[in-house]
C-alpha cells in the first residue's frame, strides 16, 4: 500500500507569468466590484429622482436612444 503523505506530488513552483496573471485577477476583480457600486448607487439615484418627479408631477424627460 502506497503511503498517503507520498501521494501527491507538491505543486510546481510559480513563474512570473502566473504571478502576474494572479495580480491582474486581483486588479480587474477590483475594479468590476467598484463599477458594480457605482453602477448600483448611479441607478439608485435615478430611480428616486424618477419617483420624487413622478411625486410632483414632473414630466419625465425622454431618454437618448
Amino acid at each position: 500500500m502506497a503511503k498517503a503523505r507520498n501521494l501527491f506530488r507538491d505543486p510546481a513552483p510559480l513563474t512570473a507569468m502566473d504571478r502576474t496573471t494572479s495580480e491582474a485577477k486581483l486588479i480587474i476583480d477590483e475594479q468590476f466590484s467598484k463599477r458594480s457600486e457605482l453602477t448600483a448607487s448611479l441607478k439608485a439615484a435615478r430611480l428616486a429622482k424618477e419617483a420624487a418627479d413622478a411625486a410632483t408631477g414632473v414630466p419625465a424627460k425622454k431618454r437618448k436612444k
